[in-house]
């Protein structure tokens, strides 16, 4: 499929998908970064998805990878803007095949907390937020979408704890599906994260 997006990204497309995943790369990284991720998650399931991942729009500061806003010194600003363009972005993809109830929004490290940010001011089937962090001032409104977080407990990138602050502001607010995954790993992505999700998704769509 084709759309009118504002932001550049790469897909595993189908025509018959039914539903979607959305991925959202970290800081330092590009498009392409999370959709063996996507990939992994479509094949472990009995899902149709189409799988779009899509790419921050300004160059890192090492001229390497993209960021979806400057993090050393931190541009909350930038941020806040980032995430309205996100959700606009996001709302293109509402369609009647594949509306954003049968939509996976995932992110690592800086895309979680623009998952986190943008996907609950949507209706999105689930969230994803991978070593993720909340923006300044964040709290979840009245649209809590299911959420599943992973999170390191050695990370020395992003500690644990803000997942941890995400997961307890959630829980007092949702009453829908929230979980958070500690795993014994670093800044990273956990291997049994696919597994977890795959057993999650055929009570959550």
């Amino acid at each position: 499929m084709k759309y009118d997006i504002i932001h550049e990204f790469v897909s595993i497309s189908s025509q018959t998908a039914t539903h979607r995943i959305i991925l959202i790369h970290g800081w330092g990284a590009d498009a392409d970064d999370l959709l063996s991720l996507g990939k992994e998650i479509t094949d472990k399931t009995n899902f149709d998805f189409e799988v779009i991942s899509l790419r921050a729009p300004q160059l890192h500061p090492s001229g390497q990878g993209r960021q979806w806003y400057g993090l050393y010194p931190h541009d909350w600003n930038g941020a806040k803007a980032e995430v309205k363009k996100l959700i606009v972005s996001l709302k293109k993809f509402d369609t009647d095949q594949i509306p954003l109830t049968k939509t996976i929004l995932l992110g690592f490290s800086q895309g979680a907390a623009m998952a986190i940010d943008a996907g609950f001011k949507l209706n999105i089937g689930l969230i994803i937020a991978c070593s993720g962090y909340p923006h300044p001032n964040w709290f979840p409104g009245e649209i809590c979408p299911p959420l599943i977080i992973s999170h390191g407990l050695f990370d020395d990138v992003v500690p644990i704890d803000a997942s941890r602050i995400i997961y307890e502001k959630v829980k007092t607010k949702s009453s829908k599906f929230c979980e958070l995954l500690e795993f014994g790993g670093s800044h990273q992505i956990d291997s049994n994260l696919v597994d977890s999700i795959s057993l999650k998704l055929s009570n959550i769509f």
